[in-house]
């Protein structure tokens, strides 16, 4: 079940308002001026996505959302820490179709089943 459109717009105002104020420090602030450290933080985890991490050793990279595309890479242990930038449908991996691109350690699409989201796809994380 969906939030209300006046709800959901009432929080991204309030999510985006930090991120505003930091954007503007940044930008009105002369060479000499630093943004405040609380501020830096905000721009960096805004900038970096959401951090993951795996639920499985040797989770494969693929090229699209598909067990049946090309490997880009294979990550490490069990905990590797992925950043995700979007989900896109694909391919059923325990009845969970929901696939992430990362953007770290390697680029590519992982199978969000086997990813500590929580449940898929992840709040906060937007489709591809």
């Amino acid at each position: 079940m969906g939030w209300p459109t006046g709800i959901k717009r009432l929080a991204l105002a309030a999510a985006g308002a930090p991120l505003a104020a930091a954007l503007t420090t940044v930008m009105l602030a002369g060479p000499a001026a630093a943004a405040p450290q609380p501020a830096k933080a905000a721009l960096e985890l805004q900038a970096s996505g959401h951090v993951y991490s795996t639920l499985i050793a040797g989770l494969h990279v693929r090229k699209t959302p598909s067990t049946a595309a090309p490997v880009l890479a294979v990550l490490g242990p069990f905990g590797t820490k992925v950043t995700v930038k979007c989900w896109a449908p694909g391919s059923s991996v325990f009845g969970d179709k929901v696939w992430y691109l990362i953007t770290a350690p390697h680029a590519g699409f992982v199978a969000g089943f086997y990813l500590s989201t929580g449940r898929d796809p992840a709040a906060g994380i937007h489709r591809c």
